[in-house]
């Protein structure tokens, strides 16, 4: 049997591979198609990945005001927690300037002897808080009763102090002034429809209680008696 050669007689000389001369509008029609897809290829991953990034971003929106929502949300308790502190702040100060002017009231009806009169009697927290009628009274930064009135004799005035000690919560005493006034009824007397005699003596007193909680007291020596 003879052997038949079965490569092409252009193939032979030398084994060059064709020149682009060669090629065909076949090849041309598939090498635009294989860029076609290409590009086509290219085209859908890019706007998949558009698609794709345009996806998490209105999610992130979406958190975004969902989150937006929780803090609008929060802020009217944070508001309402501030409101309620310093509510209960002003409670606490307002507790801490109080006091029970009530039971110190019916604590001085108790201890005043039937023989004294009392003509005026001024309460206040502190020496700031209210007209004085003295120096006195600014001697110590706490509730106080100022005093003036009238009684049988000097031993009157003094079992009257010693009466005001008893009184729950004071911690002094002061007497500002004794005056005995004239047995003729003069300037300085008495008048006993007052509820004092004539030639009794008056007197002008500072009852100091403890101070309140939080006050920085202060006291000035005088030459008062205690």
């Amino acid at each position: 049997m003879r052997a038949v050669n079965l490569i092409p007689r252009d193939a032979r000389r030398g084994g060059v591979a064709p020149s682009l001369a060669s090629l065909g509008p076949a090849h041309f029609l598939i090498a635009l198609l294989v860029i076609a897809v290409a590009f086509m290829t290219l085209y859908v991953l890019t706007s998949n990945t558009v698609s794709q990034r345009r996806a998490q971003l209105a999610s992130v929106h979406q958190q975004l005001s969902h989150v937006q929502t929780e803090v609008t949300q929060l802020q009217r308790y944070e508001q309402f927690e501030k409101l309620a502190q310093e509510r209960a702040s002003t409670v606490r100060e307002l507790a801490a300037t109080r006091f029970d002017w009530h039971g110190a009231l019916a604590d001085l009806s108790k201890v005043v002897p039937s023989d004294t009169s009392l003509q005026s009697l001024v309460a206040t927290v502190s020496p700031s808080s209210g007209a004085s009628s003295g120096n006195v009274r600014s001697d110590i930064n706490a509730p106080a009763f100022e005093l003036k009135g009238c009684t049988g004799s000097q031993d009157d005035v003094a079992q009257l102090m010693s009466r005001l000690r008893l009184i729950n919560g004071v911690t002094r005493v002061t007497l500002e002034d004794s005056t005995a006034n004239g047995a003729g009824g003069g300037a300085g007397s008495v008048s006993s429809a007052g509820g004092c005699p004539a030639n009794g003596p008056s007197f002008d007193m500072v009852v100091f209680f403890s101070p309140l909680p939080g006050s920085s007291t202060s006291t000035v020596t005088t030459g008062a008696a205690k």
